[in-house]
């Protein structure tokens, strides 16, 4: 099953890109959905939740635009 083009993941297989949104470049994204305008990422400095070994995200909303900086 492929991805459809408006989700981007960091497992894809479409290469390094450049998160917006809102006008704000965003670091440590996992997952962007130009279509529902939805960001989840990575906080920095990275935490670690206190009740397990996953890291903490967040997520921001507004218009998501993804660029791909090699072309």
């Amino acid at each position: 099953m492929t991805t459809p083009a408006h989700i981007h993941t960091r497992d894809d297989g479409r290469g390094r890109r450049k998160v917006v949104v809102n006008g704000t470049v965003v670091e440590q994204v996992f997952y962007a959905d130009t279509r529902k305008g939805i960001v989840r990422f990575y906080e920095k400095p990275l935490r670690i939740h206190k009740h397990g070994k996953r890291a903490i995200s967040r997520t921001l909303r507004g218009k998501v635009e993804v660029e791909f900086p090699d072309g």
